[in-house]
């Protein structure tokens, strides 16, 4: 007689290509509701599609060995939209039952689509408990485990002294202006060692150049915010231009635009601010939006005490140069290397200067 977990399991195989047709079927339906929801813009809304896509085609490869487990707890996150869909058909192979909870306001799209796989696997095997109505449960608490989605953690950015300052500037653009600054991955902070200039020049041009532009323009590299994001980088901008030692090297605030929506009604100007920081000062104000904070340091060694002070345990650290000898990168930490490829950089932004 078949076990239980090894029929999910089978069934989780089986199911998993109607899974990956379903999603591409609603793509069009997820983009409007990112573009509406989150702001995003056409190049973002089709970079995470296709990530998704990849993790479930990877997944479809993969095999797990005797199925069997405990039941999980599996949480869509509001900010990290479709990031679920991996971990619980992942679990699901496994032949472990998952709970499906969501917080209040995510996606749509994606409870619709979990809703009808359940209907086809089973709503004990995947049960769809609805939305958190309180905080979220901690470790212990009774009912399944909870192993995901995790919360994306902070990131900031150190350029070393080989770092390619116009490859520097491109990466940090990107990450620090994405869904104009409140993509839960931004980057906000950079440790800068050795010179500013050439840097600082590059990253003038992209922060006046990069096109904020409708959701739907296929041209733009950001879209718009909702009014009280506004508010919240204005305010932010605002307290960190005034900090004794800043000096700002591009204004923040609104831009006019014709294309607006009621549900995202502002579009930002980005704010770019050279801090002048002791390593051992705090540094309360809140950093929110489309915001960048350049901290230049002398040399390496103040550079890894200072990231050390601004990337504590948790944080991922960006590093862009060569590797260093003897590092030891946390899971999730990324190193850039190498030549900019101009034809990967997405629409919106102005082209590397021969």
């Amino acid at each position: 007689m078949v076990a239980a977990h090894e029929r999910l399991a089978a069934i989780a195989r089986l199911l998993q290509p109607i899974l990956i047709e379903s999603l591409a079927l609603r793509a069009d339906k997820i983009c409007d509701e990112l573009a509406e929801r989150w702001g995003m813009v056409a190049w973002d809304r089709e970079r995470l599609i296709g990530q998704i896509q990849r993790q479930l085609f990877s997944l479809r490869e993969q095999r797990f060995g005797r199925p069997g487990g405990a039941a999980v707890r599996i949480l869509e996150r509001r900010q990290q939209p479709l990031e679920c869909l991996e971990p619980v058909w992942r679990y699901l192979r496994k032949g472990r039952r998952v709970v499906l909870e969501w917080e209040p306001g995510c996606s749509v799209e994606v409870v619709a689509l979990m809703q009808s796989m359940a209907s086809l696997i089973g709503e004990t095997n995947l049960q769809l408990a609805g939305a958190l109505t309180g905080a979220e449960p901690k470790d212990g608490h009774l009912g399944p485990a909870r192993v995901g989605v995790a919360s994306a953690p902070a990131r900031v950015a150190l350029l070393q002294e080989d770092g390619d300052r116009e490859l520097a500037a491109y990466v940090l653009v990107r990450a620090c202006l994405r869904r104009t600054g409140f993509d839960p991955r931004c980057v906000h902070r950079v440790v800068v060692v050795g010179s500013l200039e050439r840097l600082e020049r590059n990253l003038r041009r992209l922060w006046v150049g990069a096109a904020m532009g409708p959701s739907d323009d296929d041209l733009a590299f950001a879209g718009p915010v909702t009014e009280a994001e506004a508010e919240r980088f204005l305010s932010s901008e605002r307290r960190w231009r005034l900090r004794p030692g800043a000096r700002v090297l591009c204004s923040g605030g609104r831009l006019e635009h014709t294309s607006c929506t009621r549900q995202r009604p502002a579009f930002l100007a980005p704010a770019l601010i050279r801090v002048a920081e002791d390593p051992e000062s705090p540094s309360p104000e809140p950093l929110e939006g489309p915001l960048l904070l350049i901290h230049p340091v002398a040399d390496a060694d103040a550079g890894t005490l200072l990231l050390d002070r601004l990337a504590p345990s948790g944080t991922l650290r960006l590093r862009i140069g060569e590797s260093p000898r003897g590092l030891q990168p946390q899971r999730g930490d990324r190193q850039f290397h190498g030549a900019l490829l101009a034809e990967r950089l997405p629409p919106g932004l102005p082209e590397p200067r021969p």
